[in-house]
């Protein structure tokens, strides 16, 4: 019997040509470029699938067909979604966002689950996974005065530990990580306010910001706000999720 490895969407970056200055590295100048890091690719391919990534393109036929023949997605990390998406005008704090690759997210989203395709979500793509379902979000934590935990770890390593989450003994959470408490690196300057219908927090950080989010009634939806991919070469139990994630696609293929 051959075993094939299951085939996984990766979301990417949608970098706009006037997002490159003249000293741009690669590419011509007028050229859109599609981008990716690695650490969900490698992480995706320890746990034994094939990344495949998944440019941003505007064409109905296009988003059912990658739908359709990928196993499972991971919606990755990325530029702050349009608070238009979630019925709130633009505050203080808020990043960079890209429309296109909103309306494109959303769309294969909702493909994904009407086909129950499993899901990850990580970071943007957990926030993303609560706007999609009714929730919103705090635009900028710090102009919200939330806390006074760092959550934009950039003083250290990409793999880092820096704040503890708390994780719900019934959640595919803790079925992957096998820990109540565990400590995750840290990349967002946005949270989760208004939680999603049907979605359950799985996971929170020591201040009470939302860190996990899953919802039972797909076969696996899990979104989480830290990024294990950059953690899981050097932190080996943060590719248990990724695991789990493989596990469970082909458990049901």
């Amino acid at each position: 019997m051959i075993f094939i490895r299951p085939l996984i969407g990766v979301t990417t970056y949608y970098v706009k040509d006037r997002e490159l200055d003249s000293n741009r590295s690669r590419g011509f100048p007028g050229q859109d470029m599609l981008m990716s890091t690695m650490d969900y690719s490698r992480s995706i391919e320890w746990a034994g699938g094939v990344p495949v990534a998944i440019p941003v393109l505007e064409d109905e036929e296009y988003i059912d067909e990658i739908a359709k023949k990928m196993d499972g997605f991971v919606f990755t990390g990325g530029p702050d979604i349009n608070p238009m998406n979630y019925g709130q005008s633009f505050k203080k704090g808020l990043g960079l966002i890209v429309p296109e690759r909103d309306e494109f997210e959303f769309k294969l989203f909702k493909k994904a689950l009407q086909l129950n395709k499993p899901i990850l979500g990580i970071c943007r793509g957990f926030q993303l996974m609560n706007v999609y379902f009714g929730g919103t979000l705090h635009q900028d934590i710090s102009s919200n005065q939330l806390t006074n935990l760092e959550h934009v770890g950039k003083m250290g390593p990409k793999f880092c530990k820096s704040h503890k989450v708390s994780i719900l003994e019934e959640s595919n959470l803790f079925k992957a990580l096998r820990q109540k408490e565990i400590y995750v690196n840290s990349f967002h300057h946005q949270a989760v306010d208004k939680v999603g219908e049907g979605l359950q927090v799985t996971a929170t950080a020591e201040d009470g910001i939302i860190e996990a989010l899953e919802h039972n009634d797909y076969l696996f939806l899990v979104g989480i706000q830290w990024h294990p991919e950059m953690m899981t070469e050097v932190h080996k139990e943060q590719l248990d999720l990724f695991q789990l994630f493989i596990d469970t696609i082909n458990k049901n293929k």
